[in-house]
């Protein structure tokens, strides 16, 4: 039995396989997009169909489609209680931009797993990190 189901948006193929296999070690499932139309599109016709994420990971900057932050907003419409982990390069990035978002945490690439699953703990456990 997984521990929750994890979208993983991310426009790069390496980034998404790597993180889907970590989730999957750590014991989520991991469902992944490359945009933030899809993930918005998944996220809306998953929770329809009574099989809801528990957790988003969005890239902040995705070239061509909605960006991280703007994703978020928009999840945030759809679903309120939508928690969502901002994953960027640049994890230094304002906390107040992230929390007006809708963010509850962030997480710097690269990936470390250990830092995955503190960081998907605290999300899960409605913890915010900032």
């Amino acid at each position: 039995m997984a521990k929750g189901r994890i979208l993983i948006m991310d426009d790069e193929d390496l980034v998404r396989s790597v993180v889907g296999k970590m989730l999957e070690y750590l014991g989520y499932q991991a469902v992944t997009t490359t945009s933030g139309e899809e993930a918005i599109s998944l996220y809306q016709s998953q929770r329809a169909a009574g099989q809801p994420f528990d957790a988003v990971i969005l890239d902040w900057m995705v070239p061509g489609s909605l960006d991280g932050f703007k994703t978020m907003e928009r999840l945030r419409a759809i679903d309120p209680d939508a928690k969502g982990i901002l994953s960027s390069g640049y994890p230094e990035q304002d906390a107040e931009a992230r929390r007006a978002a809708g963010f509850l945490d962030v997480i710097g690439k690269p990936y470390e797993i250990k830092t995955l699953r503190e960081t998907l703990e605290r999300v899960m456990g409605n913890t915010p990190a900032f």
